[in-house]
């Protein structure tokens, strides 16, 4: 049948289920779950913001190597989004 159901979990995270999901997760097994929904949510975010990082410094190192300005301004114009939305998901729970 497929994931159809939207949900959102303690901090707002979205994730999807199964029709017949309420009749199987309820108290602890429902709180257990999202709280594995928003650790890999995080996970996911670290590695992404580590992937971010280490092009950045590619770049800046070959700038440098090279002595390339055109890459040198990429890499410090180079946006870290994923470690962005790491910092305010981690300000989220901090604040909750």
């Amino acid at each position: 049948m497929g994931l159809v159901v939207s949900r959102d979990a303690e901090h707002g995270r979205a994730y999807f289920v199964d029709r017949g999901f309420e009749e199987e997760y309820s108290g602890a097994a429902l709180q257990d779950l999202e709280r594995a929904v928003e650790r890999d949510f995080m996970e996911q975010l670290q590695a992404s913001c580590w992937k971010e990082k280490q092009q950045k410094s590619d770049l800046a190192s070959l700038g440098q190597l090279y002595r390339d300005e055109r890459l040198k301004q990429k890499a410090e114009s180079l946006r870290l989004e994923s470690c962005e939305k790491l910092q305010r998901s981690v300000a989220q729970r901090r604040a909750d």
